[in-house]
């Protein structure tokens, strides 16, 4: 009889490993689950220990909110045994609310607009507390100017019958001089000998002011750079002796140099005080005109010095020099040099339109 092998697909299957790992795994997590039981114990007993006792205050404020407390849930429990509103009530206390909100709706449009019309309470209290301060202000200023007119003395002149004037045009080859009257004082005005001394200077050191020589039929034309004559002339002596500032400019928007003449307005010229004074300066100059056929002495009158001119016209009018006037508010007076072109440094700016302008008259005696 054959022998009878053993089947290889009964073998048994070893599971010591697996125990093993389970049991270790068991383990680390009961040692585990000790260690946090442990901390957590500590923890707690570190938290109590930690802890501070509560003061009086604090245990009766903690009572008062338990009370509190207490009492809300009262009156929760109490709602909810009542019984549920009916659907007309709470259809009345819907109405109610809507009303409600209307009301409250117009109540802050109303207190917009009551915030407007604050905002412009106060804008209308500034202005007005402006307009009283410059009223005051206005005030002010009227009571000193009737203060100053109350201690300014009224000076006394003459009766001067004043009719229209004989006007005649002034002679071409007349010498024509000026007479500014401002500030109640006569600065008499010599435009030739000023000119004249210009002149000769210039003809001296015309070679060293660098020009633009323009050749054209006839005398070439020559245009200056200003500021070399300007600088040359900043120091000449004009031998001016009756106070008066003389000095070359060049304006950047003219092609022609000019000599501006400042009086001294205090020192400078003769006063209305000394008119009235035999031998005054006024007199003098005019003393000397009255000896040239061709002079004219034309005044040039600001309106705060008319009593003035008055005076100086009577003067001018006994010694029998042709004269004229002009009303005129500048305290300068400006000689324009034709002969000699310069440079213009600047373009002038394009007149607006406007309203046509009358021509300008010319310069007349009577």
């Amino acid at each position: 009889m054959a022998r009878r092998r053993k089947s290889e697909g009964n073998e048994g299957v070893n599971l010591d490993s697996l125990m093993d790992a389970m049991t270790n795994v068991v383990a680390v997590l009961i040692l585990v689950l000790l260690l946090v039981q442990a901390d957590v114990g500590q923890k707690v007993v570190q938290f109590l220990e930690g802890l501070l006792p509560a003061s009086e205050q604090q245990v009766s404020e903690s009572q008062a909110k338990k009370g509190a407390l207490e009492q809300k849930k009262a009156e929760f429990q109490k709602l909810l045994l009542e019984e549920a509103p009916r659907p007309e009530e709470v259809e009345l206390e819907q109405r109610q609310l809507a009303l409600l909100e209307k009301s409250l709706k117009e109540n802050q449009d109303l207190l917009a607009d009551l915030n407007e019309l604050k905002d412009l309470e106060r804008k209308i209290k500034n202005e007005r507390d402006q307009e009283a301060t410059e009223t005051r202000r206005i005030q002010e200023e009227i009571a000193r100017l009737e203060a100053l007119l109350d201690q300014t003395k009224v000076e006394k002149v003459d009766p001067t019958i004043v009719g229209i004037p004989a006007s005649r045009p002034i002679p071409k080859n007349a010498e024509i001089y000026y007479a500014l009257v401002i500030g109640d004082r006569v600065h008499f005005i010599d435009p030739w000998s000023p000119l004249e001394l210009f002149e000769k200077e210039f003809r001296k050191a015309k070679r060293d002011f660098p020009n633009q020589r323009i050749r054209q039929q006839g005398a070439d034309r020559y245009i200056y750079q200003p500021g070399p004559i300007v600088e040359h002339f900043a120091n000449f002596d004009f031998n001016n002796a009756r106070k008066q500032q003389i000095k070359l400019v060049a304006r950047p928007t003219s092609t022609r140099l000019h000599l501006v003449v400042t009086p001294d307005a205090k020192e400078g010229g003769t006063s209305f005080e000394q008119l009235r004074a035999r031998g005054s300066l006024f007199e003098t100059i005019l003393n000397k005109l009255r000896g040239n056929s061709r002079a004219v002495l034309m005044f040039y009158v600001h309106p705060n010095s008319f009593n003035t001119y008055l005076e100086a016209r009577r003067m001018s009018d006994r010694a029998k020099v042709a004269a004229g006037w002009e009303i005129r508010g500048s305290s300068t007076y400006t000689i324009r040099i034709e002969d000699i072109e310069i440079q213009r440094q600047q373009e002038p700016i394009p007149s607006q339109p406007g309203p046509e302008r009358p021509p300008s008259l010319p310069q007349k005696i009577d």
